[in-house]
């Protein structure tokens, strides 16, 4: 990216009392926090560095430049700018206008890279004498984080402390700047559009708005989990002799049971557990240890502590990170992380009871283990503050309804319009009754059950394997499935399953299923494959024209209308119908062999080579599109007064005023009006409204 009109790259570094682990907000808001140094430069210009301990009133410069970027005749530049440092400034008394900052965390999100700025300094191979210095963790733990003194945690180590290791501090801030202000020229400059600015913008302003917090509740739930940890810990000790001392210990656990029971387990997941717990030959006394061992996992009081940590006069804020989902531009979730917040499994106004009896601390009175409910009220943390109420609305099915949209599948979009309209069939009755040729009048629970497994597990290529698994997830017995569909599917089509069960042996691709139930699945897999082309097809077109590009850079390789690969230098990108880019660095790909590319493996938390294909490409795409719907409602709510203060997925949470002006209705029309991109695609929202989150 060229450096364009007047451009200050900036950094700060700072200290409080408060751990930064407690998010930017409230690290910021504590009285004791302060600015320590503060780097910046004009353009090209020399790096420069106020050091406040020396020079308590700003330089000169400083001030033109703040006065420069305040009157919107500068940008300003920095590494993590919307989430720290101009939160921080805020908290100081400066607010610089987030439209004029250029965040290179967020820039390099876009472009597909890791947002930190070593990482960053080492993919663009930056000169030593730029690149971000190494020390600076030593450097920051050592000047930025309180020190005890008297036993108190509030002491700050400062220049005549450490005269040398102060240099070097200074030092690291300076050339902080100066590797910031190079990666930024070396960014090519995808996405950097008026409305992609006006969704960060929107980002922006959810982050700081936060949700309020319902803190008695917080406090009594921390509590209930304390109690609840000592008495079950004190169980696991009494059922092992004293062997296992606490239920967080997996591998304890797990040998214990080995070498009593002769049972051998290698998982500890909740869902293993329950599986474990259905066995009848599983021995009873392995039973009871497991059981206290789900019970500790129900106790967790982390999010909990984490909503206590980071909250600001009862709001929760800086909890989504903008473009954090690097492959598909969707927000991610930071600190409480509300995209992974557990499915209750109770009605809400047993939950609602429940939250009453947990403040008054009354639960035991109704539940024989009243820990299990913390899990269940966690949603319930959210709440209305005084004079409003919470608007709540998510998309139906929406990545089924855009997958359909951007194949073409036309007789899945017609189901879609049907349904809406309420005259047509249940989706998942219909894939069933289509993949199996059954009257979806005359599709039973069982099978809906496995039409929605279909379309959940299959869409982006999934086979055999992908398909048990998400049965498996929804409970779906195989031995019952496997009848099912030898019964209903087409012969031919079961036949050739069976036929192909040796090759899959050989290719050790059986997932280790029973022959009659990977024959099942395969069989459910080519059917649906069989009833959805244009979706198959939508998978090797994105393939072929991904292939081309990377072979042939500076051509554009059509998929489908308002979608194209097109591969720029060392970069691919996949055209949305919005007109936003997916970019995908350094692609590969071999003639018959895989494609690949340089990206964050997401179990490994490393930038490294990852391969993709046709359906991987498809769902990108997918949930891209269904990403730029959702930002684009965001932007109609908040013109209509739809205070926005959390987005989960595909839903929004609103405040509203506690009245008659706004209502769950509106917010679903809101939502529901297409982009001119997406003009044809049935799109529905459902809502309510509450004064405590929940799940509908």
């Amino acid at each position: 990216m060229k450096i364009k009109e007047k451009t200050y790259f900036m950094d700060l570094e700072t200290y409080s009392e408060v751990p930064i682990q407690h998010g930017s907000h409230a690290y910021a808001a504590h009285p004791e926090a302060r600015i320590l140094l503060w780097a910046y430069a004009l353009n090209d210009g020399p790096v420069k560095v106020w050091d406040t301990d020396k020079e308590p009133e700003m330089p000169t410069d400083l001030k033109i430049a703040i006065q420069d970027i305040c009157s919107y005749g500068a940008r300003h530049v920095w590494v993590n700018g919307v989430m720290f440092d101009t939160v921080f400034l805020h908290y100081r008394g400066f607010d610089l206008p987030l439209i004029k900052c250029d965040d290179v965390r967020v820039i390099a999100y876009q472009h597909g890279l890791p947002g930190g700025l070593d990482e960053l300094c080492s993919i663009f191979k930056l000169p030593v004498d730029i690149a971000k210095d190494k020390d600076g963790a030593r450097l920051i733990q050592k000047f930025c984080v309180p020190k005890y003194k008297d036993g108190v945690r509030n002491w700050r180590m400062k220049e005549e402390d450490a005269p040398e290791d102060w240099g070097r501090f200074i030092e690291y801030c300076r050339r902080d700047v100066s590797s910031m202000r190079e990666i930024y020229k070396k960014f090519p400059g995808f996405n950097q559009t008026e409305e992609e600015k006006c969704f960060q913008m929107l980002d922006a302003r959810i982050n700081r708005r936060g949700m309020h917090v319902d803190m008695d509740l917080v406090q009594a739930a921390i509590k209930l989990a304390n109690d609840s940890k000592d008495e079950i810990d004190k169980a696991v000790q009494e059922k092992t002799n004293g062997r296992v001392k606490t239920a967080g210990q997996r591998q304890a656990i797990i040998d214990y049971i080995k070498e009593e029971f002769d049972v051998d387990i290698d998982s500890l997941r909740s869902a293993d557990i329950e599986r474990y717990l259905e066995d009848p030959e599983f021995p009873e006394g392995a039973k009871e240890i497991l059981r206290e061992r789900l019970r500790g996992a129900k106790t967790s009081k982390a999010k909990y502590q984490v909503v206590e940590n980071c909250q600001v006069n009862s709001r929760l804020k800086g909890c989504l990170q903008f473009r954090g989902a690097a492959r598909t531009g969707r927000v991610s979730g930071a600190k409480f992380q509300p995209q992974n917040l557990p499915r209750p499994t109770k009605g809400y106004k047993e939950i609602e009871a429940a939250i009453e009896g947990m403040k008054s601390e009354t639960l035991a009175a109704v539940y024989d283990h009243p820990s299990e409910l913390l899990s269940e009220c966690l949603r319930g943390v959210i709440t209305a503050p005084k004079g409003k109420r919470l608007c709540v609305a998510d998309y139906s099915n929406v990545e089924g309804r855009v997958l359909a949209f951007l194949a073409g599948e036309e007789w899945k979009l017609q189901a879609f319009r049907d349904f809406d309209a309420g005259h047509g069939h249940d989706l998942y009755k219909l894939t069933y009754g289509r993949t199996f040729g059954v009257d979806p009048d005359k599709v039973t629970k069982p099978q809906r059950q496995i039409g929605k497994v279909e379309e959940l597990a299959l869409g982006y290529g999934g086979g055999a394997g992908a398909f048990a698994q998400f049965a498996n997830n929804f409970g779906i017995n195989f031995d019952s499935m496997s009848k099912l569909v030898k019964e209903t599917a087409d012969p031919e089509v079961y036949e050739q399953s069976f036929e192909l069960w040796d090759w899959a042996v050989e290719k050790e691709i059986t997932a280790k299923l029973p022959r009659d139930v990977w024959v099942a699945c395969n069989t459910v897999k080519q059917s649906w494959r069989n009833a959805n082309q244009q979706i198959v097809d939508f998978w090797g077109a994105c393939e072929n024209a991904v292939r081309s590009a990377i072979a042939s850079p500076g051509k554009r390789f059509e998929v489908r209308k308002g979608i194209y690969a097109y591969r720029h230098k060392n970069w691919l990108l996949l055209r949305l119908p919005s007109g936003r880019y997916l970019v995908y660095p350094a692609p590969r790909a071999e003639d018959g062999g895989d494609i690949t590319y340089m990206g964050i493996d997401q179990k490994k938390r490393k930038f490294c080579r990852l391969k993709t294909w046709g359906g991987k490409l498809v769902e990108n795409l997918t949930q891209a599109a269904a990403c730029d719907l959702l930002f684009s409602a965001g932007d109609r709510l908040e013109n209509a007064g739809y205070e926005i203060v959390l987005s989960v997925h595909d839903e929004y949470i609103c405040e509203i005023p506690d009245d008659e002006t706004r209502n769950y209705r509106q917010m679903e029309e809101l939502m529901s009006t297409l982009p001119t991109w997406a003009e044809g695609l049935p799109l529905v929202a459902a809502g309510f409204e509450s004064y405590r989150y929940r799940k509908e």
